[in-house]
């Protein structure tokens, strides 16, 4: 079992400064309460007086689950998740995961332990009866990713629709032959609904779908390149290309490059999440802007009614609006 000045030693304080994460003082920077907390967490501390935490109503403390930082698609939902936490006398913990259940769990512990009072989860690899569980038992908010038939609460946008829309735009221009780049459909609602609204659009038209062998391959750019590459080896007539992500986009984009082909006027691209990236390529992607901001703000939003009113426990399930950037690419 581990000891407070393990805690200490980990998280680089003093057993004093423990101590007063425990108790939830003021008197410690968010910062150095967030390395506590993760120290905590990492040694699954269990201290003597965890009494003393339970007897205060909340801690201020809200932990977020996420995949990632590396992927700029997460970077504004954070910003509206952080801007409403200090407006409002909150903190925030950010923990990622990398789709690993045990650091998934590892972190939960957190939340179980009462060390936060709620969770706002971006990203997920529990069942719906592991998710149902905790929604009974604490604050939990689905935010962007979310699994419909559970019930918890969940903030996002309609990917089926926006997807739906982006074909029928293609479509419309002229093209026949679109291929979808994607990586891994299982436990992914959004991929989900965007390949689905992606052979939906093209069975109205009578048209095939053409889609890459996603099960061996990862999301970002290497897989963008990778899948454009095997794609064009089995089917060179492709006029376009319809990216889950704007890093997929970009190495789509220099492989067709490399290959001699030029965007739009050989090959045309769309994309998802209108990341910094969109802009900075040449040329710049059409690409659905989920409005990022405003899913993590509103999210922490709820969050804190469910946390100060424990009969606040309704299913609510909320569809913000999004907005197609139509750029250069298509």
């Amino acid at each position: 079992m581990s000891t407070i000045d393990e805690v200490a030693f980990l998280a680089k304080v003093s057993v004093a400064t423990v101590s007063r994460v425990i108790n939830n003082n003021t008197n410690v920077s968010p910062e150095t309460k967030e390395r506590v907390l993760n120290a905590i967490a990492r040694l699954k501390y269990q201290p003597n007086a965890m009494g003393a935490l339970l007897r205060k109503e909340h801690t201020g403390m809200i932990l977020i689950l996420l995949h990632s930082v590396d992927n700029p698609f997460f970077s504004p939902i954070v910003q509206g998740i952080e801007y409403f936490a200090q407006s409002n006398g909150m903190n925030v913990l950010i923990c990622t995961t990398y789709g690993d259940k045990n650091r998934e769990n590892h972190y939960l512990d957190l939340l179980k332990s009462h060390f936060v009072d709620g969770l706002l989860l971006i990203t997920n690899t529990l069942t719906c009866e592991e998710l149902n569980e905790l929604n009974r038992n604490y604050p939990v908010v689905q935010v962007v990713e979310y699994l419909p038939d559970c019930d918890a609460s969940y903030f996002s946008i309609d990917f089926y629709q926006a997807a739906f829309s982006l074909v029928e735009r293609l479509i419309e221009k002229g093209h026949h032959d679109i291929a979808f780049i994607h990586a891994g459909l299982a436990d992914i609602v959004s991929t989900k609904k965007k390949y689905q609204a992606y052979c939906d659009a093209l069975k109205k038209h009578n048209l095939e779908p053409i889609i890459e062998d996603i099960s061996e391959h990862a999301f970002g750019y290497e897989s963008g390149r990778t899948m454009t590459r095997e794609l064009l080896k089995e089917h060179p007539s492709i006029t376009a290309f319809f990216a889950t992500s704007d890093l997929m986009a970009c190495g789509i984009l220099d492989e067709l490059r490399d290959q001699g082909f030029k965007v739009p006027q050989d090959k045309s691209i769309i994309s998802f999440d209108n990341t910094i990236f969109s802009t900075l390529v040449q040329p710049n992607l059409t690409s659905v802007d989920v409005n990022g901001f405003q899913l993590g703000y509103q999210s922490l939003e709820y969050l804190k009614k469910r946390i100060n009113d424990k009969k606040f426990t309704d299913k609510l399930e909320v569809f913000l609006p999004y907005v197609i950037h139509e750029r250069e690419s298509s």
